[in-house]
Order: structure tokens, then C-alpha cells, then sequence
């Protein structure tokens, strides 16, 4: 991801000061390389159902990421794009430090895919390098409303809204 462990779970904790106001159940986290989000989201609201999608491989396994949520609930999915999941499914979708990694010309694609997962009024926070700002108009073209924007230390948080 380009940032070391501190620094995750500095930005993890900014996470759930978005997420504590919205009260979402049923959440999905898009890219979560080591779960170091799911770990902090799930001890900060452990009845949140967090389903963490990535795609594991020889950098970090899924029997690590495992054993770095032995002590939470989790869903691990090893799969991306397209989403494995009806339409409608969740009340959150956070994608933290995902889509910097995307190249321009899939975004639009893949904002249309998580749009197409969130129940109607449900948000998606995206965290990710401010360097690569504009990439939330893939998000806005796709019928996001952005409800806030924050930056602290070269990172982002986006707060958007499916109407």
C-alpha cells in the first residue's frame, strides 16, 4: 500500500469517526490488503457486519490475514471485480488506499459496480492518496453525491452518498 502499519491505523481511526455517525450493519471494505481497517472498525462496532474483499497473493496470504483477525468476527472474500453481490447489499462500502493502485480508465467501471452494491441512501467513504484527488469524479459521474472531504497528511477521506 505505500504507507507503513502506524500510518494505517492512524488513518483506520479517522475512518470510524465517518463510520460511527452513519450506524451501518451490513458494510463492505473493497481492497483490504492486511485488514488492519477491518481490525479497527470491528473493535470500534462489533455488531458491524464487515465483509473484506481483496485478492491475496504471495506479498501477504489469507492465513495471515486470518490470524490478524482471530479475535473479531470477520468475512474474508478473495475476489474484486466485479463485485460478488446482489444489487442493493450494503449500507457501507469503504475502499481505503484501493484506488490509487486503478488505472484511469477502469474507474468509471468499477464506481458504476459499487453503486450498483449500496442500498439507496448508503455511503461510500474512500480513503486514498490526495494526490489522486480527482478521482472521485468517476464517483460523482456514476450518481454519487460527496458529503464531505477531508485530507490529513497526504490522504483523503470522501464521504459519498447513493441517492
Amino acid at each position: 500500500m505505500g504507507v507503513t502499519i502506524d500510518e494505517e491505523l492512524f488513518y483506520a481511526k479517522i475512518l470510524t469517526k465517518f463510520v460511527g455517525g452513519l450506524g451501518p450493519r451490513h458494510v463492505l471494505e473493497v481492497g483490504c490488503g492486511n485488514c488492519l481497517f477491518t481490525l479497527v472498525l470491528k473493535r470500534s462496532f462489533p455488531s458491524m457486519e464487515i465483509t473484506s474483499l481483496d485478492l491475496w497473493d504471495d506479498e501477504i496470504s489469507l492465513p495471515e490475514v486470518k490470524g490478524y483477525l482471530r479475535d473479531v468476527d470477520n468475512n474474508l472474500v478473495q475476489n474484486l471485480f466485479p463485485l460478488p453481490f446482489r444489487d442493493g447489499n450494503f449500507d457501507l462500502v469503504y475502499a481505503p488506499l484501493y484506488f490509487y493502485n486503478v488505472v484511469k480508465s477502469r474507474r468509471d467501471e468499477l464506481a458504476s459496480e459499487i453503486y450498483r452494491v449500496l442500498n439507496r441512501n448508503s455511503f461510500l467513504v474512500i480513503v486514498d492518496l490526495e494526490i489522486v484527488r480527482n478521482l472521485r469524479k468517476s464517483f460523482l459521474k456514476a450518481g454519487f453525491l460527496e458529503r464531505n472531504y477531508y485530507a490529513n497528511q497526504g490522504v483523503f477521506f470522501s464521504l459519498m452518498q447513493k441517492t
